[in-house]
């Protein structure tokens, strides 16, 4: 998915300079370990400052600046400047939106831009069908940092996001100013950007790639109206070792920390993001943290989505979005675009063939890269007349869209002569989006799937260390396998086909797992660390 982070306003610019600087540390990391990642992190996440005073954006580079309105001198701390502002600039701003699937709007309601800005923008993002992510903060009136009439209008901003069922992230300044630990504003300012930063770190890793998180499920996540909090908890456990017990319940109660954010009821539909090289039993203990953490108990309304942020450089962790429970609400009906970038069947052969394209601005994807010139895949079919797929991988999309046909299609077992590609399948069986979707294919369905996996994917025999002995890859049992997948790392080159392995069995049984075709592995053909990282987030 291409994310969109506009920033409005001088405070939001600030929040924003913050979110950049981290990302083009993860981008330098990550270009030293696996360039093809770092590149395609980098189209698919946009910086842009918008601004009514051209002044205000005289240090961010050109490509990244977005004036609007004709004045171009500022809103004069008048909201409705700046609204007016906009309006003459919205055919420009609805333009700039359509180019990517997911926005992410940061301002402040202190002065003129940003208070007369980020509801209209949240609305015409909602217009286009996208997912908009708000971060609004509200200046403190009790603090003197903006009269009575900045203060009602910065509540009244909040309050017309309550009105039309946008959740946002709602940030108090009155908490910045602690009397124990009194610091000058620049640091203060800092204190509470750098939170929001780190966590928004951890949650981009996870949308801009959404293998890891069922789309559908977003839809429920964003739906109805109320708060989100979003928190980021720092693991860093020596090399080789796994994080100990005392470390995780810190970095729970680190993430559920609130100390700048409004957030008032329990948690509903939320939204967990691992990030880390260690086993699924730290994981299963941090999930369970973070519960606890956040008063949940079997009468609570908690729903956690869990995803893995794979392929993200250090500092690993937790990150967090909460979202407050308001009641039952139908879910967003949402546009999610597959643009290039996201490794699709229909695309996947001509990304590997092709050179990668010359470097852009960091965190900035070029004005000139038009969604008709990113060749951008359309795999999902929206009408319900239509009965056609082109291969699996469209299929899939559509039933895990609800597509009418599509779901028709999968649950009556009848025969199709929709392709099965087994290196597709390979890739599909192994991301969490096509997990959630394999339950609602028939039997016959499933049977047809398990045949071509097993007759056209061979799987290679590694030699893998068990107890104090070592074995043969076909020669353990699916007991083994399972106890194997929690133990061994990320990096691991057996971890590919163990995986595959183990996800067979999960759906198949274990006795599917033996009908597959293991052949030597040649020394030849081996993956380096990085490839074998690679091939796992690719999957």
């Amino acid at each position: 998915m291409n994310i969109l982070l506009l920033s409005t306003g001088g405070g939001g610019g600030n929040i924003l300079r913050s979110l950049k600087a981290s990302f083009k540390r993860d981008l330098a990391v990550t270009q030293q370990a696996d360039s093809r990642y770092a590149d395609r992190l980098k189209r698919a996440i946009t910086t842009r400052f918008l601004d009514t005073n051209e002044f205000a954006l005289s240090d961010v580079p050109k490509d990244e600046r977005f004036l609007i309105g004709t004045g171009r001198v500022g809103a004069r701390h008048d909201p409705e400047v700046a609204r007016h502002a906009l309006t003459e600039s919205r055919g420009e701003v609805e333009a700039l939106f359509r180019r990517f699937s997911i926005i992410i709007l940061v301002g402040t309601g202190g002065k003129g831009t940003g208070a007369g800005t980020m509801f209209p923008l949240a609305q015409i993002a909602r217009e286009q069908k996208k997912l908009v992510i708000p971060i609004f903060v509200r200046p403190s009136f009790e603090r003197h940092e903006v009269d009575k009439r900045h203060y009602d209008h910065a509540v009244s901003v909040v309050e017309q996001f309550d009105r039309a069922g946008i959740r946002l992230i709602e940030i108090l300044n009155d908490r910045g100013y602690m009397e124990k630990d009194p610091q000058s504003q620049p640091i203060v300012w800092e204190r509470m950007n750098l939170p929001i930063a780190r966590g928004l770190r951890g949650l981009i890793y996870v949308l801009w790639d959404l293998s890891q998180v069922d789309p559908s499920d977003l839809s429920v996540l964003f739906a109805g109206h109320g708060r989100l909090r979003i928190g980021f908890a720092e693991i860093d456990p020596p090399a080789g070792s796994e994080p100990g017990d005392d470390v995780v319940e810190q970095a729970a109660l680190r993430c559920c920390e609130n100390p700048f954010y409004a957030f008032h009821r329990m948690p509903g539909t939320s939204l967990i993001c691992i990030q880390g090289d260690w086993s699924n039993v730290v994981d299963s203990k941090l999930k369970g943290r973070l519960a606890t953490a956040m008063g949940v108990d079997s009468r609570s309304p908690y729903s956690p989505l869990y995803a893995r942020a794979v392929g993200t450089p250090k500092p690993w962790g937790v990150t967090a979005l909460f979202a407050e429970y308001t009641g039952t609400h139908p879910p967003l009906e949402l546009d999610w675009t597959l643009e290039r970038g996201v490794r699709t069947a229909a695309n996947y052969q001509r990304q590997e063939s092709e050179p990668i394209a010359a470097e852009p601005p960091a965190l900035a994807v070029a004005e000139s890269a038009r969604p008709a010139e990113r060749e951008v895949e359309q795999p999902v079919v929206d009408s319900p007349r239509e009965t056609s797929f082109s291969n699996f991988w469209e299929f899939a999309v559509a039933v895990n869209r609800n597509d009418p046909a599509a779901l028709a299609l999968a649950s009556n077992g009848a025969p199709s002569e929709i392709p099965l590609d087994g290196a597709d399948l390979r890739k599909l069986i192994t991301t969490m989006w096509f997990r959630t979707v394999l339950a609602r294919f028939s039997g016959d369905w499933k049977e047809r799937i398990l045949k071509v996996l097993t007759e056209s994917v061979p799987v290679s025999d590694h030699t893998l260390k068990v107890g104090r002995r070592t074995a043969r890859l076909q020669d353990l049992t699916y007991a083994q396998l399972q106890e194997l997948g929690s133990s061994l790392s990320m990096h691991d080159v057996a971890r590919p086909d163990l995986d595959l392995l183990i996800t067979v069995g999960r759906f198949w049984g274990a006795d599917a797992v033996k009908r597959f075709r293991f052949v030597e592995v040649s020394r030849a053909h081996r993956p380096t660390k990085v490839e074998g990282l690679l091939d796992r987030f690719l999957g």
